[in-house]
């Protein structure tokens, strides 16, 4: 299991890593989670990344829907920011 805080998600703001914002990324996240990925099992993991409060556990079948899906779909910059703040 590892754990990841979308509601304190630390946001690198440059290449160096040295700039970091800290947003919420909860229902920015689960939303498109909602929207585009097929699966009774990608809208638990939305619906669990929506109402976290903090630190949230993500289970191996979990991260084998979110990781494809942000490295797919995602920024470099938010790439590296999610495999930052994945513990």
């Amino acid at each position: 299991m590892k754990k990841i805080d979308f509601q304190h998600f630390k946001m690198f703001q440059d290449i160096a890593h040295e700039q970091v914002l800290e947003t919420d990324a909860r229902k920015d996240l689960a939303d498109l989670l909602y929207k585009n990925v097929n699966g009774v099992a990608a809208l638990d993991l939305a619906m669990r990344i929506f109402k976290s409060n903090g630190e949230m556990e993500l289970s191996e079948d979990d991260l084998k829907i979110l990781q494809p899906f942000i490295e797919g779909g995602f920024t470099p910059a938010f790439i590296d920011s999610f495999n930052s703040n994945l513990k």
